[in-house]
C-alpha cells in the first residue's frame, strides 16, 4: 500500500471535516489540527482551503479519466 503523502494527509483530513462541517466554517486550523500537523506544513503544501479544494478536484477528476480510459 502506497504511504500517504503530507498533501494528502491535508486533504483527508479537509475532506473528513467537510462530512459534518459546512465548508465555509472549515479553518486551517480545524484541518491542521485534525490531521495533527503545523500551520506552516499547510502554508508549504497550499495558498489557502480553496487552493486545496482546487487540488482535491483536479486529483479526483484525473482518477475519473484514467479510470474511464482503461
Amino acid at each position: 500500500m502506497k504511504k500517504k503523502t503530507t498533501k494528502e494527509l491535508l486533504a483527508d483530513s479537509f475532506l473528513e471535516l467537510a462530512e459534518k462541517t459546512p465548508i465555509n466554517k472549515i479553518t486551517i486550523a480545524n484541518i491542521v489540527d485534525n490531521c495533527e500537523v503545523t500551520q506552516p506544513t499547510f502554508y508549504r503544501y497550499f495558498k489557502d482551503k480553496y487552493d486545496m479544494i482546487a487540488w482535491i478536484y483536479a486529483q479526483e477528476t484525473g482518477k475519473n479519466i484514467s479510470i474511464r480510459s482503461i
